[in-house]
């Protein structure tokens, strides 16, 4: 079995949550993450402004994957009784809470903590509509809003990032200051899924969260920069639709990671199937426990401008004569890379200037970089 983490001082029998979504928003949903093995089912954002949903609200395209949705459609009564009908059994639940002022906030803490909540997850910016935008740029309101939780409650209190909070050094100090514990990062970004160009309109009738496996990249860089940002635990989200996905950010440093849109787009079974993944993988490569590789890919990062150039040049480990292919030629701006008279790829290494671009491009892995002469 994958070894227990600790996270804000709650015992986690795994690494694996489960972000604030449709999935957990309401007690079928939240059970049915718990009996498909997450450690901690985060719930739909929470508020005492719960309205209606729009429809449609969800929009993908080629893996892209955006939602128009803000916070639960229930309001705080109604949570209590749906809250009754869970059967928690060795996972934890965290509430995700949003208030439109300090005292609100507040409120709403000792409210879910009433409730038996484990840990709250204060949610303070979304891409849609104007919520608390003003709270990614001023710190002083920030330390304001989350000391109102971390003082309200006797239980941890964990804060979601957007992508703009998280590269700030002052909005991190001051969420330590005002005691949050730990920071999960990144949120959705802002996005429009396109423009119906014969039609002049939008796809979408509003501005969208954001998500899915094409934000990893940034979630990626996020988690990795704010090993050296904060000391608060950080939990990863955005993108994590494998086992592999979450190994990435284990070794990034994260104390645990999110998972979201793999659950929106491949239901509750993503979540048994990432676990099953992940043991099996600890266990082929005899590794006892997840804490050993945390942060083990950290060292590997280095600074820009400590880099010592090389001169390299791409090589062809074998003979290639795809002319049907040509990603690599096509792609060369140098035009190091040509199609021979007998149809038969050759690269020119005095043009090559080992940018990589052919390499990582070849859908037949026939290319490599080299040490040139």
């Amino acid at each position: 079995m994958i070894n227990a983490i600790d996270l804000m001082g709650l015992k986690l029998k795994n690494p694996i949550l489960t972000a604030a979504g449709p999935w957990a928003g309401n007690a079928a949903g939240i059970q049915r993450c718990i009996d498909a093995g997450a450690a901690a089912v985060i719930t739909e954002t929470i508020s005492l402004e719960a309205r209606p949903r729009i429809s449609p609200r969800l929009h993908t395209e080629d893996g892209k994957l955006f939602n128009t949705m803000i916070y639960s459609y229930m309001h705080l009564e109604e949570w209590e009784d749906e809250i009754k009908e869970i059967d928690r059994k060795d996972a934890k639940l965290i509430f995700s809470i949003w208030g439109s002022t300090a005292s609100e906030i507040a409120y709403i803490a000792r409210k879910v903590e009433q409730m038996g909540a484990d840990a709250i997850e204060l949610s303070i910016s979304a891409p849609i509509g104007s919520r608390h935008r003003f709270l990614t740029e001023s710190t002083s309101d920030i330390f304001t809003y989350s000391k109102a939780a971390v003082d309200a409650v006797d239980i941890p209190v964990m804060l979601k990032l957007s992508y703009e909070a998280a590269s700030s050094t002052v909005f991190l100090r001051d969420l330590e200051r005002a005691g949050v514990k730990a920071v999960s990062a990144i949120d959705s970004l802002k996005g429009l899924s396109g423009v119906d160009i014969e039609n002049f309109v939008t796809l979408m009738p509003t501005y969208g969260g954001y998500t899915g496996e094409n934000i990893r990249p940034i979630s990626l860089a996020t988690t990795a920069a704010l090993q050296q940002y904060t000391s608060l635990q950080v939990v990863s989200s955005g993108g994590v639709m494998s086992h592999e996905n979450v190994l990435e950010f284990i070794m990034l440093g994260a104390s645990a990671v999110q998972l979201a849109s793999v659950i929106q787009c491949n239901g509750y079974v993503a979540i048994t199937n990432i676990l099953s993944s992940l043991q099996s993988w600890l266990n082929e490569r005899n590794i006892i426990s997840i804490n050993d590789i945390r942060g083990a890919a950290l060292p590997s990062i280095k600074v820009y401008e400590d880099i010592v150039p090389v001169k390299l040049c791409a090589t062809i480990n074998e003979r290639c004569s795809r002319e049907n292919c040509l990603l690599c030629s096509d792609s060369c701006l140098p035009d190091a890379i040509l199609l021979n008279e007998d149809k038969i790829i050759e690269i020119k290494e005095e043009y090559c200037d080992g940018c990589g671009l052919c390499v990582a491009r070849c859908p037949h892995q026939l290319l490599d970089l080299k040490w040139c002469q």
